[in-house]
């Protein structure tokens, strides 16, 4: 029986130029709506949605980063084979900080706060650096999540929502832009029994001034050209004396989320990397 393509897995390795041939290839790969990433030291993969690529556009893509990674082709997947190629291939348990990540088969975990994620095709397994590193920053001020109000934009699976709640937020709204993933949230909602959590569908449009300076935490893990444009209503929502955790972005992108966030008066606590992604810390002054 032909499936049609849900997803498209463009796959590539690296040419070994430079240590950063993956990285860097993955950057390019970050400005088109691919979803996810997962690589190593020689083997880069990146999905996405099959409705959002065609030929054209691979050619531009091969082009951009062929000067970093060979071996391109284009992998098609139909939805009903999604879960068992995680499965298979991708989601292995991990742990960060007091959080241990898996899915359903997966054995059980001794950890502090388990999270268990459906492993469809939704941003937030724990693997890509991003997740990583705002599941550490939310474990390193675990104290300031406790009891708070937490937005957070971009939710994709709902991970860094579900671990808000599992520190003790006592509320926790998280907003996604596609309503397949905020299904896929929902369930891990319901997976990992989440009583204050909830998911919309929408984008910074649903902030409105019914929030103003509302909630303690707001949590931003997306796209540069997203958080730049939606920040001040970050900020906006934003109690004074709170905090924000941004991600999402390549060093070169630092400097304009650091001016923007400059202009807003938000005052820079902590910038950490994981795997050439960056992770930002902002408050916001009393």
């Amino acid at each position: 029986m032909n499936h049609v393509p849900y997803y498209i897995e463009l796959s590539a390795h690296a040419k070994g130029i430079s240590p950063d041939d993956i990285d860097i290839a993955t950057a390019f790969l970050s400005g088109y709506a691919f979803d996810s990433f997962d690589s190593n030291e020689n083997i880069l993969r990146a999905f996405i949605k099959a409705s959002e690529i065609n030929p054209a556009l691979k050619g531009e893509i091969e082009a951009l980063i062929s000067l970093y990674v060979e071996n391109i082709e284009w992998l098609e997947h139909p939805y009903e084979n999604w879960n068992q190629k995680w499965e298979e291939n991708y989601f292995q348990p991990i742990d960060i900080g007091s959080f241990h990540v898996r899915a359903p088969f997966h054995p059980a975990s001794q950890k502090p706060h388990v999270i268990t994620i459906e492993p469809r095709m939704s941003f937030g397994t724990g693997h890509h650096g991003t997740t990583r590193l705002m599941l550490s920053y939310l474990d390193q001020y675990a104290e300031r999540i406790q009891n708070a109000r937490v937005l957070d934009m971009g939710t994709g699976t709902g991970i860094l929502a579900i671990a808000a709640e599992k520190l003790g937020a006592r509320e926790v709204w998280g907003i996604e832009i596609d309503d397949w993933v905020v299904d896929n949230a929902n369930d891990n909602l319901q997976v990992n029994t989440c009583s204050k959590t909830r998911v919309s569908l929408g984008t910074a449009a649903l902030l409105t001034d019914a929030y103003n300076r509302y909630y303690d935490v707001v949590i931003a893990n997306i796209h540069r050209e997203v958080i730049l444009a939606d920040l001040a209503d970050y900020e906006r929502v934003l109690k004074p004396g709170g905090i924000m955790f941004i991600s999402g972005l390549q060093e070169n992108d630092i400097p304009q989320v650091d001016a923007r966030a400059g202009d807003l008066l938000l005052k820079k606590e902590l910038q950490k990397s994981q795997d050439g992604w960056q992770g930002l810390v902002y408050s916001k002054p009393n």
